[in-house]
């Protein structure tokens, strides 16, 4: 509880960010296809279902890929206009969606910039990438650099470049950059291990499948976590080069919501109260000294003469190193509870 509160103080200042749990974002990516319809059906249906921030892919596929590459022609065709970008942008702010995107390239940092976000992201593929890193530092917005690929030198670059901007606002998210991560390659042990390293508060960017990872993410911790998101797995189908496929789907984005709501409260605080329950319990569920048979007065208390029964009535048991040895002050009949007052205590 303790590492969640500090992390959500860390960015208060994050309009959307949530007090008290992990955030969560919603990465649409390029599960929209080049398709602004679907774009926007994609940022309502997460925001309906629990995201606290949604997030786009921005780039000019020229600045990004190399034409040889084979999945260029596909990248193209699902590549965002910056004028459908600008649509998305507008129609979100309107709403109070908190919209987001990794930008690419510089322009798309610029088109970003227009928003006014809330943050900026940074990509695994583009966590070495030093140009676009410090101009991005240099808008001074809370930024996210995803770790998948890098080297913990690598890594310490970003923080420097960050601090060199004069911009404290940086979250790191632990990341595998295979799609899908397998249980055995996700090592969440590094949420606290960068976390402690580098002394900035650390989430998750999760590519496997399921919630497992992310629902042990938010135990361990982490001030954020990002999901690619689609409303139908089924879209893989039809654009297959995008993410659906490891995507989680609005059920599962609101059980995750769900989950990260009762993390800080399952945590709770140490040491506990007890429970109102656990305090009536302490009597009627413990058990209570009472007489195996009659004790005459003088008698010595042991376990001969005694026996330890539900419920408390008188000596709880609790007490019986101090009471064994004493002697009764008064006769005790059998099965009658034994007080303090007939040991003469």
């Amino acid at each position: 509880m303790k590492t969640i509160n500090i992390e959500c103080n860390y960015f208060s200042a994050w309009p959307g960010w949530p007090e008290h749990r992990t955030a969560i974002i919603a990465e649409i990516g390029m599960n929209h296809g080049g398709d602004d319809a679907l774009a926007w059906e994609l940022i309502e249906t997460a925001q309906e279902n629990g995201a606290d921030f949604i997030k786009l892919q921005s780039f000019v596929t020229e600045e990004f890929f190399h034409p040889s590459v084979p999945y260029f022609l596909s990248t193209k065709a699902m590549e965002l206009s910056f004028e459908s970008q600008g649509k998305l942008f507008r129609k979100a702010q309107s709403l109070n969606i908190k919209l987001i995107t990794t930008p690419f390239d510089f322009k798309s940092v610029d088109l970003a910039e227009e928003f006014d976000p809330v943050a900026h992201k940074i990509a695994s593929m583009d966590n070495d990438n030093i140009p676009l890193i410090t101009y991005i530092a240099e808008k001074k917005r809370p930024v996210l650099a995803s770790c998948g690929m890098a080297n913990l030198s690598e890594i310490e670059k970003i923080v420097t470049i960050m601090k060199r901007a004069g911009n404290n606002k940086l979250i790191l998210l632990h990341c595998v950059s295979d799609y899908p991560t397998t249980p055995d390659h996700l090592n969440l042990a590094m949420i606290d291990f960068l976390r402690s390293t580098f002394k900035v508060p650390v989430g998750l960017s999760d590519h496997s499948l399921g919630l497992y990872s992310s629902f042990t993410a938010a135990s361990l911790g982490a001030a954020v976590i990002e999901k690619h998101f689609t409303t139908d797995k089924a879209l893989h189908e039809k654009f297959p080069d995008a993410d659906h496929n490891i995507s989680i789907e609005p059920h599962e984005l609101k059980e995750l919501r769900r989950f990260c709501e009762e993390v800080p409260i399952m945590i709770g605080i140490a040491p506990r109260a007890l429970t109102e329950n656990e305090t009536i319990g302490r009597s009627d569920f413990r058990r209570g000294l009472y007489c195996k048979k009659d004790i005459a007065e003088g008698e010595i208390i042991s376990l001969e003469n005694t026996i330890l029964l539900r419920p408390v009535k008188g000596i709880a048991a609790g007490a019986w190193d101090y009471v064994c040895g004493k002697k009764a002050k008064r006769n005790i009949f059998k099965n009658n509870p034994i007080f303090y007052s007939d040991l003469g205590l």
